[in-house]
């Protein structure tokens, strides 16, 4: 089974103003829309998907910025004698990472104003706790991850040839991708190798719908430049070797 695992494209709120170029802090709000960069790096990611493997089945952020990315492909596939991609299916655990009273604020203004739930959101994100120390972002993400996984993989059980496209967000994708390696969940923000950027994809193979974690994986870009094939195998002696000297 194959997975393109997705980041959203850039994107910018209604009003007032662009949120990433203001760095303000989006989590799970719904303002936001493609910027006219973030439409034409979506394009050009379906025109790339077009000329790859038969998508099967997809899955969607319920969020606008993931839906809107999602037509977009979709439309740039269809632009290359491709039918696009199928109709999605909405899971609601795909939505980036719920951040509480931080949502829609400036980053600067959360550094002065909270920093010290900043410093350790920066240095040991699983502990951080927001909504007066009752919430763990983080780790609310990974149990997510988990139900995703549990939905998309035992909906592919009939499957084994099934290739999948999941558009999700940043946040939610590294804590997918951390899962299906197999790796531990203070791997969370270590590392930009596991971190999903504007338009990236992780590429997953697992070899069989019983394997508890993927066989290997890949980055693809925003220019739809390819990596390397890694083994999970080598990836998690890699992350083993990296923590103990730490």
């Amino acid at each position: 089974m194959t997975i393109y695992l997705y980041d959203d494209c850039l994107a910018l709120t209604y009003i007032p103003i662009d949120f990433n170029r203001g760095r303000r802090v989006q989590g799970t709000s719904n303002d936001s829309v493609l910027t006219d960069k973030g439409i034409s790096q979506a394009t050009a990611l379906g025109v790339y998907i077009s000329k790859r493997d038969r998508i099967t089945r997809t899955f969607c952020s319920p969020l606008r910025r993931c839906r809107q990315t999602y037509a977009e492909i979709s439309g740039g596939g269809a632009a290359n004698d491709n039918p696009g991609l199928p109709e999605p299916t909405i899971l609601e655990n795909l939505k980036e990472i719920e951040l509480k009273e931080w949502q829609g604020r400036l980053r600067n203004d959360i550094i002065i104003e909270d920093k010290t739930n900043w410093d350790i959101f920066k240095a040991n994100p699983c502990s951080l706790r927001l909504q007066n120390g009752t919430f763990a972002p983080v780790l609310d993400c990974f149990e997510r991850a988990i139900s995703n996984w549990d939905v998309i993989r035992s909906d592919a059980a009939s499957n084994s040839a099934d290739v999948t496209f999941i558009m999700c967000h940043g946040a939610i994708g590294q804590c997918m991708l951390l899962q299906a390696l197999g790796l531990e969940k203070k791997e969370y923000g270590k590392s930009r190798r596991y971190a999903l950027d504007n338009c990236e994809c992780f590429e997953i193979e697992f070899e069989s719908d019983e394997s508890e974690y993927s066989s290997r994986w890949r980055r693809i870009d925003t220019s739809q430049a390819v990596s390397e094939w890694q083994s999970t195998y080598s990836t998690q002696l890699v992350s083993t070797t990296l923590a103990t000297s730490r």
